[in-house]
């Protein structure tokens, strides 16, 4: 196995080390592959720096710049630093390899360059991958959803139609929908920039057929939060997300006593916890404190839902 055929996809997987370390003394042909993978690794470091540093030039918000919004942010920027030089086309990485003495894959890269034309090359180079990056992202932002308002009002007859088959108060799936999401705002993507639509955070077990999405998520283990890589399920619209959590439920014994509860929102949103639907041990009371906002309270649901779904 070479190294180039096991390089992570996410920046917290570090199982290649081992066989980073069997390359590095192994022969010729080999010490060039670890020196190569070590010399990307470099600059992905260098570009996480390079990201941090354009983040601290914006000034700080009181609406957007909470510690949790701080935390996801340096999760994407590890991750997004990863993607870059997995490109392989930065040229930070071919310098560190000619300067160590390897022989720079990059066929614009020589051992007469110098420093300066060196740095120049690189910045060129990051400058245009970043471009596409925020082309990608700019395509990816277009179809998110940029309000509690407007999540409210394209869940809010999905949310109804669910609610019914389940028997429980609409505004409470509206609540946990919210919180898995942001709003909205964070609704799992695939490495494409294409929407999950997954709304409840259900993920892809061994019996899913369905699509996936492999993201970076947080769980919990004795009340200490993780950085982990899960796989959830994913689905071609919004309504397809309140049709397979209504199913979900209902299929899965272990919330059969939650499905017991639903004259209770409380009872309900507790029940789902105790049957370890989330690891989060404040997972209910989060979902209760959204439950309890303005936007939500003010909402009557009715007695038949519209039939029509979400296309996306």
């Amino acid at each position: 196995m070479n190294i180039a055929g096991s390089q992570a996809d996410v920046y917290a997987d570090f199982n290649g080390l081992a066989q980073l370390k069997a390359k590095a003394g192994g022969g010729q042909g080999e010490k060039q592959e670890a020196l190569e993978e070590v010399a990307r690794q470099f600059e992905t470091v260098f570009l996480k720096m390079m990201l941090k540093s354009m983040r601290d030039t914006v000034p700080d918000s009181e609406l957007i710049d909470g510690e949790k919004t701080k935390f996801y942010e340096s999760m994407y920027d590890d991750q997004i630093s990863l993607d870059l030089s997995k490109r392989g086309n930065l040229g930070l990485a071919d310098m560190i390899v000619q300067q160590m003495g390897g022989q720079a894959k990059d066929k614009e890269v020589t051992a007469s360059m110098g420093l300066s034309d060196y740095r120049d090359f690189s910045v060129r180079r990051i400058q245009g991958a970043l471009q596409e990056v925020n082309v990608e992202k700019t395509n990816a932002v277009s179809n998110k959803i940029s309000s509690p308002e407007e999540f409210i009002n394209k869940m809010w007859p999905q949310a109804q139609q669910a609610a019914q088959e389940l028997g429980v108060d609409a505004k409470v799936l509206l609540a946990q929908s919210a919180l898995e999401t942001g709003w909205g705002k964070h609704v799992m993507q695939n490495k494409a920039g294409q929407s999950s639509h997954n709304l409840f955070g259900i993920k892809a077990s061994h019996g899913w057929e369905g699509k996936t999405v492999s993201v970076q998520t947080v769980e919990y283990e004795n009340g200490i939060a993780e950085k982990r890589q899960a796989t959830f399920r994913a689905y071609d619209s919004y309504q397809d997300s309140f049709n397979d959590y209504v199913q979900f439920l209902k299929e899965n014994p272990r919330y059969q006593q939650a499905l017991e509860l639903v004259d209770s929102n409380e009872g309900f949103i507790q029940g789902l916890q105790k049957a370890g639907y989330a690891t989060d041990p404040a997972y209910a009371k989060k979902i209760i404190s959204i439950l309890g906002r303005e936007q939500l309270s003010e909402l009557t649901p009715v007695k038949s839902a519209p039939a029509s779904g979400l296309a996306g």
